[in-house]
Formats: structure tokens, sequence, C-alpha cells
């Protein structure tokens, strides 16, 4: 299992614009447009090209964007390689299911649980919260239903919690990173954008199991420098030095 999950995708040297993963981010709302950008800032630094559709055309929306230069505006579906579909949607007209039908990666997030089924989760990455796990498969949120829910649904699905419960229906993996300063609003979009962006060049249980570890490891990191006095802008500033402690020193130091 370890070696399994030690597979991370590394830019190779010959690498052009592209190669590296293209991913789509599918978010936000008049309301709630500080979960686009949280996404937009937990990918941008993991993936070449990052493209953003709003769930609604509205000006504080486009204008909180519009400060991310790497950040893509779109109308219609690019050519990507990941989606992510959810994060902060409230309930903006867009066709969820159409989106989710275009892509073989995909990850469902946010509000998009309210929208979907589970049958919709065919293939995708699942990132509810426990109440979000209950309110979507009618059942607790232990080890035991989140494998047999993704067994059923033929899914991956990230728990999240206290220890975040990983699994795609065959195996089950657990992360321990991370500490109460990330009950934070935001954070979760900073993870959503973050495993979309591993999700492209990843297998799912992979991607999933790197972006809660690194997730919360950067939360670990902010909390040695200034306890639980974050947020979720901090968080997303932190993950390429998580990332680079918690997963690529390792694969340079294993023998």
């Amino acid at each position: 299992m370890r070696k399994y999950l030690s597979l991370v995708w590394r830019p190779l040297a010959y690498s052009r614009k592209g190669d590296n993963g293209k991913i789509l981010i599918a978010a936000g709302s008049r309301k709630y447009h500080g979960a686009a950008v949280f996404s937009i800032l937990g990918a941008r630094r993991f993936s070449d090209l990052v493209y953003f559709m709003p769930g609604e055309m509205n000006n504080k929306l486009i204008f909180a964007i519009s400060g991310i230069p790497e950040c893509i505006m779109v109308e219609r579906d690019p050519k990507a390689d990941a989606l992510l579909a959810g994060p902060g949607l409230d309930d903006a007209d867009i066709d969820i299911r159409s989106l989710l039908r275009s892509y073989r990666k995909k990850v469902i997030d946010g509000d998009a649980f309210r929208m979907l089924q589970p049958k919709d989760a065919v293939g995708a990455v699942l990132t509810p919260h426990e109440g979000e796990f209950e309110y979507f498969f009618g059942v607790e949120g232990t080890e035991e239903n989140v494998k047999e829910m993704a067994a059923k649904y033929k899914c991956t699905i990230l728990r999240k919690g206290k220890v975040d419960i990983i699994s795609d229906g065959q195996r089950v993996v657990k992360n321990r990173t991370g500490n109460a300063g990330m009950t934070k609003g935001g954070t979760g979009d900073v993870l959503a954008g973050l495993l979309t962006a591993l999700l492209a060049k990843n297998s799912n249980l992979a991607a999933a199991y790197h972006a809660a570890r690194v997730n919360g490891y950067a939360g670990d990191m902010l909390y040695r420098n200034f306890g639980f006095s974050y947020s979720a802008s901090d968080l997303a500033e932190m993950l390429p030095f998580a990332f680079k402690k918690a997963v690529i020193r390792p694969l340079l130091t294993r023998p």
C-alpha cells in the first residue's frame, strides 16, 4: 500500500505547457465567491493550467477571481484532465450532471452534494465531511460505511474529519495530519483544489490520500508558527512547502 501511494506524478524534463495537468474548476456564486478563490489557490501551484467556470456571472465573483492571474475563465468546457464541481455553488443554475459526464476524472465537493444523487458519483472522488456524507448516502461516515459506499457506487471517498478516511471500495487508508485550526471556512475548498490538481496526473486513491496529507501537513506547519491563528489563505500559501516536505523529500531519500 505504501509503495502504491508513493507513486506521485513528477514533471519530466522535456515537459511542455499542459503536460503536467489541466483542470477545470466549476465553483462560486454571488454569496460564496470565496469558495472559488480558495479552490483556485489550492490548485494553481500543482497544475499547469487552471480553468474556471463560475456558477453564476456575478461582478463580485468575477472581481475576486480577477486577482488570480493564473486562472483562465471559460464559459464552455475546455479540454482538461480533471474537473472540480461544487465549492460555493449555492443555488447557482449550472448543469453539474452534464459536466460530470464530460470528464473521466472528477471531484465532487461542497454544494454539489445537494445537487446530485449517489448514482452520479461513479468514477468520481468525493470529499464530504461527516454531515455531507450522512446527507448524501444516508448513513454515518464510519470506516466501514465509507468503504461500503465507495464499493457500491464505484467511486473514491475522502471523508474529512479529525482522522480522514479514504477508500476506493477495496482499500482503506487514513490521514492523521491537520489540527483544529483547519475548522476555518475555506480550508476544505483549498483541499478540493489541491486534490483536483493532483488527480489530473495521478490515480484517484493516490490523489485523495496525498491531497489530504499535504493539506493537513500545511496546517501543522502553520500551527507550529502561529498556533491556531491562521486562515485558509495562509493554508493555500503553505501547500508547496508542505508538498516538498511530505511528498517530494521522502521520495528523494527513499533507498
